[in-house]
């Protein structure tokens, strides 16, 4: 009975090393295929693609974009609410063509992962606290969006429409999760067909 018991334990015990064993070897090949300069561009693209989709729509109408902030109700003072609807808009747009075309990757990556950070408290403490609110990460009124932006949305169609009615929830908490971690990426892992390497190009031939 005993000689069973010993087995059966030794036999499970094989079972879940092995099981373990998979799963790193399984999380190694994607850490791998996420370490290769070419899923960068995907996260570079798209997290790039939708900083500048976001200031595009919100670029000229600083009035509409401070009612949004102040609907999170967080507090903020009309100063500093005042900044970030002239502000943000503009340096969204910046980062995000810094991303598409790959110049100070690292560093537009890193300022766009700390907004994305920034926007998903917000978002998040809004969602819990019962808010039914317009997330504003994109946006799509009539009123709200500037005639540039709502051509863009219109052009997008289906995509263009969710995100110009998207409300401050679960699925814009997961998109931007995404986006941040698709800037961590992108500071951690160097990317391909990028003006950067053009610019470490010309900066070591004048070394």
């Amino acid at each position: 009975m005993n000689l069973r018991a010993t087995l059966h334990k030794e036999s499970r015990t094989t079972t879940a090393t092995t099981r373990l064993g998979t799963q790193g070897r399984l999380w190694g090949r994607i850490w791998a295929f996420l370490r290769g300069p070419y899923p960068t561009l995907v996260s570079r693209l798209l997290l790039g693609g939708m900083m500048l989709l976001a200031g595009l729509t919100k670029l000229g109408v600083p009035g509409a974009f401070a009612d949004n902030i102040n609907s999170y109700q967080m507090g903020l003072p009309p100063g500093v609410v005042q900044v970030m609807a002239v502000g943000l808009p503009p340096l969204e747009i910046g980062l995000g063509l810094w991303l598409l075309v790959g110049l100070f990757t690292r560093f537009a990556a890193a300022v766009s992962g700390v907004l994305m950070a920034i926007f998903t408290i917000a978002i998040t403490q809004a969602w819990l606290r019962g808010l039914i609110i317009s997330c504003g990460c994109v946006a799509g009124g009539e009123d709200t969006a500037n005639p540039l932006g709502l051509a863009i949305l219109r052009a997008l169609g289906p995509v263009g429409d969710y995100l110009a009615n998207e409300k401050a929830g679960p699925d814009a908490i997961l998109r931007d999760i995404i986006l941040l971690l698709m800037a961590v990426h992108l500071v951690l892992v160097p990317t391909v067909f990028a003006l950067d390497d053009l610019r470490r190009r010309y900066a070591e031939q004048d070394q």
